[in-house]
C-alpha cells in the first residue's frame, strides 16, 4: 500500500512538472529558437524598425514593449527625432533590450494591418494608436503589454535623447511579463 501511495505521489509530481514545462506550448527546438531570437534582438548594436504586422507579432512573441513611431514623410520633427534621438547609442541599446520598434506612416494606405484577431486599415490603426485622441507627428505610442487589450501610452511630439531615455525607463517599468500574469 505504501509503495502504491509513493508511486501515485511521484506520478502526480511528474505530471505537474511536465505540465509546467509544456505550459508555453513550445517544443525544446521552438524554445531554443525563441531564446536565440531574443538574444540576437537584445544584443544588436543597430536599431531595427519593423513594419506593423512584423513588429506587433514579434513584441508579443519576445514579451517586449511595443514602441510605435507614428510619423509622416513630410514631418520635419520626425526627421529630427530620427537623426538626434533614435541614432544615439544609449537609446539604441535601451530600445533593443526592452522594446520592439515599429515605424508606422498612417498616410500610406494599407488594409491588411493585424490588430488582435482582425485586420484593419491605416486610419483605423492610427485611431487606435492615438487612443482615439487627436495628436500630431511624431507621436510615440507604447503598447506596454501587447498581448493584452489595454490603454496605450501616447506621447506626441519630438523627444530629445535625455527626455526619451527617461520615458523609455518609465515605460519599461510598466511592463508585466505574461509569465507573472494570466493572458487575456
Amino acid at each position: 500500500m505504501k509503495i502504491l501511495k509513493v508511486c501515485s505521489i511521484l506520478l502526480l509530481f511528474s505530471a505537474i512538472i511536465f505540465a509546467c514545462k509544456t505550459q508555453s506550448g513550445l517544443s525544446k527546438k521552438e524554445s531554443k529558437a525563441l531564446e536565440e531570437e531574443r538574444i540576437a534582438h537584445e544584443t544588436s548594436t543597430e536599431l531595427t524598425f519593423y513594419d506593423w504586422n512584423t513588429g506587433y507579432s514579434k513584441a508579443k512573441r519576445l514579451d517586449k514593449v511595443l514602441l510605435v513611431d507614428v510619423y509622416t514623410d513630410w514631418c520635419y520633427w520626425c526627421k529630427v527625432m530620427d537623426k538626434q534621438t533614435y541614432s544615439k547609442d544609449n537609446i539604441i541599446k535601451q530600445l533593443n533590450k526592452d522594446f520592439v520598434c515599429v515605424k508606422f506612416n498612417p498616410e500610406k494606405n494599407n488594409d491588411s494591418l493585424q490588430l488582435f484577431d482582425k485586420y484593419v486599415n491605416s486610419r483605423m490603426l492610427q485611431s487606435y494608436l492615438f487612443d482615439r485622441r487627436s495628436s500630431g507627428y511624431p507621436t510615440t505610442t507604447f503598447w506596454v503589454n501587447p498581448y493584452k487589450k489595454e490603454r496605450l501610452e501616447v506621447h506626441p511630439g519630438y523627444k530629445a535623447p535625455e527626455v526619451f531615455a527617461k520615458l523609455l525607463e518609465s515605460m519599461k517599468a510598466l511592463h508585466v511579463s505574461p509569465s507573472t500574469e494570466n493572458k487575456e
